[in-house]
């Protein structure tokens, strides 16, 4: 079941106890290791009231994509805030205000599904050294069980512990969407989800929202998961593919 709030905020204005039926816990992209933002160049931070909340991936210079679940209670746009281009989680890089906030319309807070939304920035980033976008699939994307696939973010460090200070990094191998439902989920698993991950290696709360990466192509967003880093509950991710047309709306191609 749907057991672990990978969204679990820092902030005071996003409230995870808007799922109650989801248990939380603390934990890093667990088998990670410290990572260089000039290697992430579209990784940024989404701040809520200047705390970090969730992670996020640059499109273009005024568009980050992240999880709709990071705005499950109203959010007003004057509180969200994202970093961008640095490694650390508390300074450097350059902070840029919301002038949007776009959430699907037809996100489950309950099952998570079509958790994606999109921020434009009320000013545009300057390109250059980690501070770059990354590229969408096309519609016809295809991809494989046991495909190497690589998630950032600045998940908590241990049980009840403090976040990452700099920025971490694991590949995971990718689990498509129909093994995820018949090995792992079941029927929590919509056509707009897949999985990754394995024993000792996974994204986990605080991770929002961030990106998960093959081959230098978006391939989903960091959505949900049960106990991190177990074989048997690989992290669950918005199958970017299957929202495709309502990021390209918003954003453009």
């Amino acid at each position: 079941m749907l057991s672990q709030v990978f969204g679990l905020l820092l902030g005071a204005i996003v409230c995870a106890t808007a799922l109650p039926n989801r248990n939380s816990s603390f934990v890093r992209i667990v088998g990670g290791k410290d990572a260089n933002i000039a290697d992430y160049p579209y990784q940024v931070s989404i701040l809520i009231d200047d705390e970090h909340a969730c992670g996020g991936s640059i499109l273009k210079s005024t568009f980050i994509l992240t999880a709709a679940h990071c705005f499950v209670t109203e959010s007003r746009v004057s509180h969200i805030t994202i970093r961008a281009g640095s490694s650390a989680r508390t300074s450097g890089g350059t902070i840029v205000k919301t002038k949007k906030l776009y959430a699907h319309s037809s996100f489950n807070a309950d099952t998570y599904d079509y958790d994606v939304a999109v921020i434009e920035l009320a000013s545009a980033l300057t390109f250059g050294t980690g501070v770059r976008a990354i590229s969408l699939p096309s519609a016809s994307t295809s991809f494989n069980n046991g495909q190497t696939s690589t998630v950032t973010g600045w998940g908590l460090t241990t049980n009840d512990g403090s976040l990452a200070s700099i920025l971490q990094v694991v590949d995971v191998p990718l689990i498509t969407t129909a093994t995820c439902q018949s090995g792992f989920y079941g029927t929590a698993i919509t056509t707009r989800m897949f999985c990754a991950g394995v024993e000792g290696k996974d994204s986990c709360v605080g991770d929002s929202g961030g990106p998960i990466v093959t081959n230098g192509i978006l391939i989903g967003i960091v959505s949900w998961g049960d106990i991190c880093g177990q074989a048997k509950t690989p992290g669950v991710y918005t199958k970017v593919t299957e929202v495709l047309s309502y990021i390209t709306g918003i954003v453009g191609t």
